[in-house]
């Protein structure tokens, strides 16, 4: 039996597809997509009649997701490679943190990619307050070395924070253990095995086996390996049909960094496109690396409200999180992954994607959101000024009749313009009082920067909840922790102040394109909202729909601003500033001035960040790579500046951060 089907056989041992059975074709799940379309609506509603009053009580707990790349270096040939056996690590790690041998705070749960491994904390953080967010760093830290200290005893094994591995796709990336060291370092996979050679050493550096393309059934890939993808069926499952769905491979194009000696390739298969790094499976996308953060609401509306707030603000905290210059092996013209992710999962036809077509989608699924969703009377009709998306009128009205309004019920049914793509024959006709399979079919699958998500379950004592999504992961714990603590005094602040950041959607779509820009962080202005301030009082009390005293909402003033004004406020136009809305809000928290003296620090990286002080993990990247002596000025990437630049990052991340980025300005 091949490692590869033991580890499916593991994961069907762990219960992951005990409803499950087989995963539909595309084919199949077409002649049903209507049936799984409407029970998924009516689980919905089903659910929005039992859960639409649900209340969450203060303080506000919220969540991180923290995914990691677990890599193989070999010190000896200098090469450093994904290593494919995340889902083994993590049932290890997992059962060593139950015994008690690893830190109690987290655990590890499977991703899109073999080697990715997903860290989440077994509870969340009970509250946004100074003395929580002081203490991010040392958390974040204490979760990398929880896993990697782990990892390090199975050889010369770790996690990597780059969001993108810089070689993906770019000849041999990724290694699986030979079979004799499988058996030897997994003892589950053959428990007589291991006792044999329990004597004998892992050659882990060495042994391992090669991978190829030719056997890229669902992605179809010229560049990346099948055998990269998650064993889970989900996954491959999701990359074929993805694939099927579009009736061709997915394309992902973005713009080539045009250096010194940068040599233009004659069109070509593996260059259809000139002047642009051509990538063409699900991989290269959902195989980066991100921090998403999940924010439990008061109530439903308070979720929209605060949903809305963060789409308005998502572009400018994308490009402060910039770390993301490297695809398919060459620097490109782009520093942030997102618009990788969405042309990774674009599953719409020709038809769907041409604008003159009848049957044209503008966005792909995962992409910035299409439309708020909130009842505040800060979000006026000119507001939503997207291209209205084809909602079927049948699901629309279902969803009106459980009780919501007219804007939550076109939001839900847009989700239903998509088709189901991930169907297990066994999880087909269900309880519709009882199950959400088929609605999580298609809101787990709509992947926007922000997210609204209901309560996971009829019954669940989980509230209503936003999650933040386009951060790219930073290359050092305390970025994360700067760029967490942003966030969730964001959050904090429209909140309990009323801050309203609102400006029109196509504002949004354009400041997001602006933040993939290279440097966009420095160079970029983004449309941006003078007049922010609300007013909190009666905000809470008419439940985040409307703002107290006469005044009511103002319409925008909207400015275009570097992201330096937008954290630092203009008093010349009346505009506060980001930051300073963040300290006042600090003075009335009860933390210690040790604790407000830690955030204010990263309050002030971030600034200083925008201001060119520190560079972002993106800047950092491409000056090690054009300082490099393999380098030739080619945009190109060899498998000698991966592996020292992996080596870099490694060794930055037992560096002090604020020196490491100011030293290297100069």
């Amino acid at each position: 039996m091949c490692i590869r089907d033991r580890l499916i056989n593991r994961l069907l041992d762990m219960g992951y597809l005990q409803i499950a059975g087989r995963s539909l074709t595309f084919k199949e799940i077409l002649e049903i997509a209507n049936y799984i379309r409407k029970h998924g609506a009516i689980q919905l509603c089903n659910l929005i009649v039992l859960r639409k009053e649900k209340k969450s009580a203060a303080p506000l707990k919220w969540g991180d997701e923290m995914e990691y790349h677990l890599v193989l270096f070999d010190h000896t040939k200098k090469k450093v490679k994904l290593l494919l056996h995340a889902k083994d690590f993590q049932d290890l790690y997992n059962e060593a943190t139950e015994k008690g041998e690893m830190a109690p705070e987290f655990f590890v749960q499977a991703e899109y990619g073999a080697w990715m491994l997903e860290v989440i904390p077994k509870a969340p953080h009970e509250e946004i307050s100074t003395k929580v967010l002081a203490e991010l760093e040392g958390y974040f830290k204490r979760q990398a070395h929880s896993v990697n200290s782990y990892l390090n005893k199975f050889g010369t094994i770790g996690i990597s924070r780059i969001p993108s591995f810089p070689i993906m796709g770019a000849g041999d990336y990724a290694a699986r253990f030979s079979e004799k060291d499988y058996n030897k370092l997994f003892p589950k996979a053959d428990p007589q095995f291991m006792e044999e050679t329990k004597d004998e050493p892992c050659s882990n550096e060495e042994s391992v086996l090669p991978l190829n393309t030719s056997g890229n059934i669902y992605s179809q890939s010229i560049f990346t390996f099948d055998a990269a993808i998650n064993p889970h069926p989900r996954f491959p499952t999701l990359t074929r049909n993805i694939r099927e769905r579009r009736r061709k491979k997915v394309s992902i194009k973005v713009p080539l960094f045009m250096d010194e000696c940068t040599r233009i390739a004659n069109v070509s298969e593996t260059a259809p496109y000139p002047e642009c790094i051509y990538m063409d499976s699900m991989q290269f996308g959902m195989g980066c690396c991100c921090l998403q953060l999940t924010f439990e609401a008061l109530s439903l509306n308070h979720a929209r409200y605060v949903h809305d707030q963060l789409l308005a603000l998502a572009p400018v905290i994308t490009a402060l999180s910039a770390s993301s210059p490297i695809f398919n092996g060459q620097l490109a013209n782009i520093d942030v992954r997102f618009t990788v992710i969405s042309q990774a999962v674009d599953d719409r036809t020709d038809a769907e994607r041409d604008p003159t077509s009848p049957d044209y989608i503008h966005k792909s699924r995962y992409s910035n959101n299409s439309h708020y969703v909130s009842s505040h009377e800060c979000i006026m009709p000119h507001h939503n000024d997207s291209p209205r998306l084809p909602i079927d009128k049948e699901l629309h009205a279902m969803i009106l009749k459980a009780g919501i309004d007219s804007k939550l019920a076109y939001h839900f049914a847009s989700l239903f313009i998509r088709d189901p793509l991930v169907v297990f024959e066994k999880a087909i006709e269900l309880n519709d009082d009882e199950s959400t399979v088929h609605f999580e079919n298609f809101q787990s699958t709509n992947w926007n920067t922000v997210r609204l998500k209901p309560p996971p379950s009829m019954t669940s004592e989980i509230g209503w909840r936003v999650e933040f999504r386009p951060l790219d992961l930073q290359l050092t714990d305390y970025e994360n922790a700067c760029l967490a603590a942003f966030v969730s005094l964001l959050v904090k602040l429209v909140t309990t102040c009323g801050a309203n950041f609102i400006i029109p959607i196509s504002m949004c779509d354009d400041n997001m394109e602006r933040a993939h820009r290279r440097g966009a962080v420095l160079n970029e202005k983004f449309n941006f909202r003078t007049n922010v301030m609300g007013s909190k009082e009666g905000l809470e009390e008419s439940d985040y729909v409307k703002y107290g005293g006469n005044g009511g909402a103002e319409k925008e003033v909207v400015r275009e601003m570097k992201v330096e004004e937008i954290l630092a406020g203009n008093k010349e136009i009346g505009y506060p500033g980001l930051l300073p809305l963040i300290e006042e809000l600090l003075k009335e928290d009860a933390g210690s001035e040790e604790e407000r003296a830690k955030v204010k620090g990263y309050m002030d990286f971030l600034l200083k960040r925008a201001q060119g002080k520190y560079k972002t993990g993106a800047k950092y990247i491409r000056d090690f790579v054009s300082k490099h002596p393999e380098y030739k000025q080619n945009s190109l990437i060899n498998e000698q500046i991966n592996y020292d630049l992996m080596c870099e990052l490694e060794s930055l991340t037992h560096a002090d951060p604020i020196k490491a980025y100011a030293e290297s300005i100069h």
